[in-house]
């Protein structure tokens, strides 16, 4: 099974509930703007009638026990649909953080931009553009 078929059965299985709700599968252009915190296929579902989201990535995978995450919607409108949500990692020291997502998608042209920043004090932000097809 290829990463990208685990990351969207994760997602798929992981809540029955949203079978009927808009599923993407999200293709991101590689760059060194990600920082190793922007992965190369995001899975984003969302219901739109119950307002519930998740989203599936490797990042997300590895951190959370193979399990995708509730995502938060922070807009949805006719043109635009953004969900953030939070990773918590911790490096091969025991240092642990809290990266913060934000993956916009642009309804007309299908196109996703993902940004990472890391919480507490750091300035540092990461990006990533790509494209989605529902799946």
């Amino acid at each position: 099974m290829t990463r990208r078929s685990l990351v969207l059965s994760a997602a798929l299985m992981a809540f029955p509930s949203l079978l009927q709700a808009l599923t993407l599968e999200c293709s991101i252009n590689r760059s060194n703007a990600g920082g190793g915190y922007i992965t190369d296929v995001y899975i984003l579902q969302h219901d739109a009638a119950s307002g519930q989201a998740i989203v599936s990535d490797g990042l997300i995978l590895y951190f959370n026990d193979e399990q995708p995450m509730t995502a938060q919607v922070a807009e949805d409108t006719a043109k635009k649909l953004v969900l953030t949500w939070k990773v918590r990692m911790t490096n091969r020291t025991g240092q642990t953080a809290n990266m913060q997502f934000r993956a916009s998608f642009f309804k007309g042209d299908q196109t996703l931009v993902v940004r990472a920043a890391p919480g507490g004090d750091y300035s540092n932000t990461f990006e990533g553009r790509g494209r989605c097809r529902p799946v």
